[in-house]
């Protein structure tokens, strides 16, 4: 199916991602899914990255080669920090946008989300997660981190990360860059939420949605293997009642948010809604009223790939 990787606000409640010593005992077997949940106190050091020698570093979750995180963050700081997400890219793929490196070898993309406060909840999903200062003082916090690990890690990293010298293969005039990620409005269960969309498997629609909120919609090829359980819904109209949707109609509507542990994920799986020929369109802002309007035949459900 075509699928995206989508982050859910409700309300005033932000979307967005590296160490989890002894967690063995924490992780549930599901074959290639792995469930993930903590609460642990970590003290910062020198953050390894490249150009970063005088920031704080805090690893939640570590880096590992073909594994992907998504969850809920809630976290406690001694002083206001920023969330670090790291994503999973080849050195050919960074093309000037922001990124973190220890070696200059393996690199990945950097989003920093700097609320300004010392304390928050963020919804996440990516190859790596941390908290960090651009300052040189430690700084402690408390983590509860809950959600799954895709994929297959190597290896937990702990908290201590070994600083290698190395001459910068690229010195950046600026070692972080903050990006901006448009919001997008949709529905669930009748209420209005707030979305973000980052990756997709379908260049199609990563070119159709890049354009329409001119901010670059990763292609994420490896989107298409997730098991059918580590799925969730989102649906999308092809017509009816114009709005900002991602085909220019009403909103999305989503099956579940993080407020659903049971059932979120924060990768979906796409059905388009059409209106049937001599309907009268009108705003669908829930599963229930979207399975009740096919069950009258006035639209139809199309799963796409």
């Amino acid at each position: 199916m075509n699928k995206y990787l989508i982050g859910i606000a409700i309300f005033a409640v932000a979307a967005t991602i590296i160490s989890i010593p002894l967690m063995a005992e924490q992780l549930a077997d599901a074959k290639s899914r792995k469930k993930i949940h903590f609460t642990q106190t970590l003290t910062s050091s020198q953050d390894p990255g490249q150009d970063h020698g005088n920031h704080q570093l805090a690893i939640i979750l570590s880096p590992n080669e073909g594994t992907l995180y998504d969850g809920s963050l809630t976290y406690t700081a001694s002083e206001p920090v920023q969330v670090v997400v790291l994503h999973e890219i080849s050195k050919n793929d960074a093309k000037g946008q922001p990124t973190w490196t220890v070696d200059g070898g393996t690199v990945y993309g950097l989003t920093l989300v700097d609320a300004g406060d010392s304390s928050g909840s963020f919804e996440f999903t990516g190859a790596a997660l941390a908290l960090h200062t651009m300052r040189t003082d430690q700084f402690t916090a408390t983590v509860s981190v809950d959600g799954w690990i895709r994929g297959q890690p190597t290896e937990v990293i702990t908290q201590k990360m070994e600083i290698i010298e190395v001459e910068p293969a690229i010195k950046l005039s600026r070692a972080n860059v903050p990006a901006t990620i448009p919001m997008h409005a949709g529905f669930f269960d009748g209420k209005p939420v707030n979305y973000i969309i980052t990756d997709s498997n379908d260049q199609t629609h990563a070119d159709l949605i890049t354009e329409q909120q001119g901010w670059r919609v990763e292609m994420a090829p490896p989107l298409s293997n997730a098991p059918k359980d580590a799925l969730d819904v989102a649906y999308t109209f092809t017509d009816g009642v114009e709005g900002q949707g991602i085909h220019g109609f009403q909103g999305e509507v989503f099956s579940s948010t993080p407020k659903q542990t049971d059932e979120y994920s924060a990768i979906r799986s796409v059905i388009e809604v059409t209106w049937r020929p001599g309907q009268n369109p009108e705003v669908l802002d829930s599963v229930k009223k979207i399975l009740e309007t096919e069950e009258a035949e006035r639209i139809k459900l199309e799963e796409t790939d």
